[in-house]
């Protein structure tokens, strides 16, 4: 028997055959995956509602009103005029549905040291000799003279985003626009052993993680990961192919 696959750091893309509702033309990102089960979420499923409204409500109450976004009403947001960088029309601050699951709105964005990092390193002996430090971070102190206590870089090796649902860092990352990021509410998750079966039973792909598709615009990326699992498999079986690249698509003479 093979070895079970530890999909953590990577993406798992629906299968064109999996018709759960939920996961239909869905890609999950996989924070953690372990043999105790398996947590991400779902990178791909906009709502019509916006941490912006949320947050004008005076907390805890802001908290209590995301009861009113659920997979079943996730609808396509109109093209606005204000905040605009996913494309297709989205604000950056719209939130997503990360899986059928409750849990906290949290955020995925790309500005280290805020919250935790998803993923993990591609090559385990960069790791350093301590404990708590298994993947390799390293930790800079600077002077800085608009810090009274200084500032500090963290270099991360390869992590595609990082995570945080603690309010204060999430009305942060609202106000900040030097990095890409998703909010998103609810999450996936897999019993023991459950991930596995569904893996072994061929109803995901899986493919790396990182970060240009974790932020992509949400109609493009399930297609865009289909193709290229489609690509790793025929790479798999007949090396000798070539491939154009996913980003500049297809050209039909080539056949």
């Amino acid at each position: 028997m093979s070895e079970p696959q530890n999909c953590t750091g990577c993406f798992l893309v629906a299968s064109p055959y999996l018709t759960d509702g939920h996961f239909f033309r869905a890609v999950v990102f996989v924070i953690r995956h372990t043999n105790e089960g398996a947590f991400g979420v779902v990178i791909n499923r906009c709502t019509s509602k916006r941490f912006g409204e949320v947050v004008e409500m005076s907390s805890p109450s802001w908290q209590s009103s995301l009861s009113d976004v659920s997979p079943a009403g996730v609808e396509k947001p109109s093209s606005g005029a204000d905040g605009e960088t996913g494309g297709g029309g989205s604000h950056r601050d719209q939130i997503h549905i990360g899986g059928p699951v409750e849990g906290p709105l949290l955020a995925l964005h790309e500005i280290a040291g805020i919250g935790e990092p998803c993923g993990k390193p591609d090559d385990p002996t960069t790791a350093t000799s301590s404990e708590n430090d298994p993947a390799g971070t390293h930790t800079t102190l600077h002077d800085h003279p608009a810090e009274p206590w200084g500032s500090m870089s963290i270099q991360w090796s390869d992590v595609p985003a990082w995570m945080t649902a603690d309010e204060d860092h999430l009305r942060i990352l609202l106000r900040r626009d030097d990095t890409r990021l998703k909010f998103i509410v609810g999450y996936s998750g897999w019993g023991p052993g459950q991930l596995d079966g569904e893996l072994r039973a061929g109803g995901w792909l899986v493919t790396r993680a990182e970060s240009d598709s974790i932020f992509e615009t949400d109609e493009d990326v399930w297609e865009k990961l289909v193709h290229r699992c489609g690509h790793a498999i025929l790479k798999d079986l007949r090396p000798d192919l070539s491939f154009p690249d996913e980003n500049e698509g297809f050209d039909p003479s080539v056949n």
